[in-house]
């Protein structure tokens, strides 16, 4: 019998166990509460657990606890039974659902002497109908609210349900059809795919779909889907007139879409996200050489022709959008054309993304950008040559000014203190300062072709040669020079005092990339630069050049400081070392002169620098010996000096007249136009061009050739603007000396104006 009691035992506890079910029992005698084990394991407590009457209606829920209270105390006074449906708290602090059912236990006298009973955890129980009454309110306010027009017919084809949307679409209130057949109701129906769609699907209990037209009063298109029901039949149907009708405008829209696929120069591309397939219009080959058109290419095909450098941060970019939710991607990067040769372009793309919001699909273009790019390059390097010319052209006019009375000053002084060698390397120091100055804005100047040349036909071979000496002392002697001098080299039309300059700027900077010697060719040469190059390059004509190439086995440039060795004030120099304003004077200059300049470079190579000059019309040919310092002379003609600064013009006075010149002064061109008419022994108009005023110094000199028509003009200026120079070039006869100057500078010009043969050129 115990065998059997405790195998009774044992199946009731598995049995508490299965249905979360224990017992307990309250004796009001000894006053004591005793719970199962199942009841423990509910509350979550210790094994040994047995609490007292008020902790036991602590774990309800402080919101059941009267309630639980109040049916246990009737039960203990009156022996009233309850069932209960409460949430209690767990010893874990969980909140549970239970059913709590208690009963009195009375003794043989009838007397209360207990209450037992017992408590199941039912939380999955609520939650699950819970969750049912709520999914029943969902379909039927889905069934309300779906796009879809939804009915229930019974086997007798009768309306059992309708929704909102089906009664907009039969145009008929569900009041009126409901209990009602749906042939009679609609009888256009009878005879068509409707019933024999809809007698398919219940006579062989599976889904039928169609799409038909149902005629007047509805005339519309309808996509209906039938589904057998254990009562009858549920119908979902929509109206797809407009898609239908839209039909032939889809065809149409493909059909250009196929055009403008073929017609424009975009690389349209749709991949295929989920078997990782692209495809690609016939562009992909036409624009970049790369035959992903006949074949299913996966995106490693185009993963693998995006640049190196670009290509990890692309791919990041367009797959942050793919696992995010944006749908639109933009990117620009660099793309290798099957050729070998780099394109930029600009690459665009939208997601196609599921219901779930998965990226599925996405469609894009991919436009070659590489033209547009160097046109904006082009444009901001204008841009970039426009204020450094106009920053330049403010200031050069006055600094040349005030240059010109420092480098004057100290050069007599120089020429004076020969018995104070202190004072006399004070004043050298002062005028070598002076000319940087002077050069630094001449820079300037040529950099933003506002440098004023004189272009002449030149000999470069022998221009060259008369350079040999200057360029070993500049070079020193740890590095070799070698010459090569092409035979029947053409003249070249060009300033030659801005070519030794050029040809200077680019040794000292061959010097420099050769700190531990090496060795530098000058070499020079007939080109033809043809129309295929031109369009290759930037502002250049083709034509014949005359090409001298500067070559040095220095450490050599990267690609990017190629890139930018032409920009103003990009050095690699160290602080104090360079200005950055070399190779962009030679740059400005070859670009002023119609040229053209071409950087090759490799580290630890070297570099080589090659200058294409246009080759001169005429056969003339002029000696150039501008570096050359030419004697001191003056003279004793009557020179009118026309300069609105007034240390200027102290400064130049006395000079000319050390020279042995008369000199008269004038302070503006009006006074000195008043002078001229006074003066009919002036030999020499020697006047500043930039003045304030009404008139210039070129007007003033057209003014002067009418009073007087033998009369000599020398214009001077910081800052030439556009009075004598035209298109970069001064024009044709004009005499120009460029501030600041140094005496012999001064004499030598003004002595070969007064000298010069009114016929000649």
């Amino acid at each position: 019998m115990r065998r059997k009691n405790h195998k009774t035992s044992e199946l009731l506890r598995i049995a508490g166990t299965a249905a979360k079910l224990g017992g307990w029992e309250v004796d009001l005698v000894k006053q004591e509460v005793h719970w199962s084990a199942e009841t423990r394991m509910i509350h979550e407590v210790q094994p040994d657990f047995q609490p007292s009457v008020e902790q036991a209606i602590e774990f309800y829920a402080p919101e059941h606890r009267d309630r639980i209270q109040t049916v246990f105390d009737r039960c203990v006074n009156d022996g009233t039974p309850y069932d209960e449906i409460v949430q209690f708290v767990t010893g874990k602090g969980r909140t549970l659902w239970a059913r709590s059912i208690g009963e009195a236990v009375r003794d043989d006298n009838g007397t209360i002497v207990a209450v037992h009973g017992a408590f199941q955890d039912i939380s999955e129980l609520i939650v699950a109908r819970e969750r049912s009454e709520s999914l029943s309110k969902q379909l039927q306010q889905t069934l309300e609210n779906i796009s879809d027009g939804f009915f229930l017919i019974d086997h007798d084809w009768c309306f059992g349900f309708l929704n909102t949307q089906a009664e907009i679409l039969l145009l008929r209130r569900r009041e009126d059809l409901l209990g009602k057949c749906i042939w009679d109701e609609f009888p256009a129906a009878d005879d068509s795919d409707f019933r024999r769609c809809y007698e398919e699907a219940v006579n062989e209990q599976h889904t039928v779909r169609f799409t038909d037209f149902y005629p007047a009063p509805l005339n519309a298109w309808f996509e209906v889907s039938a589904y057998p029901t254990q009562d009858g039949l549920a119908v979902y149907f929509r109206d797809v007139t407009e898609r239908i009708n839209n039909e032939e405008s889809l065809r149409i829209s493909n059909e250009r879409f196929n055009l403008i696929a073929r017609a424009t120069r975009d690389a349209i591309w749709d991949w295929d996200l989920v078997h990782d397939t692209i495809w690609w219009n016939d562009n992909m080959l036409a624009v970049y050489g790369h035959d992903l058109v006949s074949t299913v290419s996966s995106s490693e095909a185009w993963v693998r022709n995006i640049h190196e450098n670009d290509r990890e941060r692309v791919i990041d970019s367009i797959n942050k959008v793919i696992d995010g939710t944006t749908t639109g991607w933009q990117d620009q990067y660099r793309f290798m054309h099957s050729n070998g040769t780099i394109r930029n372009v600009s690459d665009r793309g939208f997601v196609i993304r599921n219901g779930d919001g998965k990226a599925i699909r996405m469609v894009g273009s991919m436009m070659d950008v590489t033209d547009r790019i160097e046109l904006d390059e082009r444009m901001r390097q204008a841009q970039k040559l426009e204020a450094v010319g106009q920053l330049t052209g403010g200031v050069a006019h006055d600094f040349n000014n005030l240059l010109t009375v420092i480098l004057g000053n100290a050069e007599l002084l120089t020429e004076q203190l020969t018995d104070q060698q202190q004072l006399r390397m004070l004043a050298e120091m002062t005028a070598t300062a002076a000319e940087r100055g002077a050069e630094l804005t001449n820079r300037l100047l040529a950099f933003s072709r506002r440098q004023p040349l004189d272009p002449r036909n030149v000999n470069i071979n022998k221009l060259i040669q008369n350079m040999d000496n200057l360029l070993r002392r500049t070079l020193q002697e740890h590095i070799d020079i070698e010459t090569v001098y092409a035979g029947g080299l053409w003249l070249s039309e060009v300033d030659p005092g801005q070519l030794e300059g050029a040809l200077l700027n680019l040794a000292i900077n061959a010097r420099d990339a050769m700190p531990s010697g090496g060795k530098l060719t000058i070499e020079t040469g007939n080109t033809q630069l043809d129309q295929a190059y031109a369009d290759t390059q930037d502002e250049v004509v083709p034509g014949q050049y005359v090409m001298v190439s500067v070559s040095d086995t220095g450490t050599g440039m990267t690609p990017e400081v190629r890139r930018k060795a032409f920009e103003p004030f990009f050095t690699t120099k160290q602080m104090g070392k360079g200005s950055g304003l070399g190779l962009s004077m030679v740059f400005g200059f070859a670009k002023q002169s119609g040229g053209h300049v071409k950087i090759y470079s490799e580290i630890d190579e070297g570099s080589t620098v090659k200058l294409y000059l246009p080759r001169a019309n005429s056969a003339d040919n002029t000696n150039y010996d501008g570096h050359l310092a030419p004697d001191i002379e003056g003279g004793n003609e009557i020179i009118l000096l026309v300069e609105d600064d007034p240390l200027v013009r102290e400064h130049v006075s006395a000079q000319l007249e050390a020279l042995g010149y008369q000199v008269h002064t004038a302070t503006n061109a009006d006074e000195a136009h008043d002078t001229l008419k006074l003066m009919n022994n002036i030999d020499l108009l020697f006047t500043d061009i930039v003045m304030p005023g009404s008139m210039n110094g070129r007007r003033l000199a057209d003014l002067a050739l009418k009073l007087r028509p033998g009369i000599k003009v020398l214009f001077t200026s910081g800052y030439t603007e556009n009075a004598i120079v035209h298109h970069g070039r001064l024009d044709r006869g004009v005499h120009l000396l460029n501030k600041p100057y140094r005496r012999q500078e001064l004499a030598a010009k003004v002595r070969k104006v007064l000298d010069e043969n009114p016929d000649e050129p």
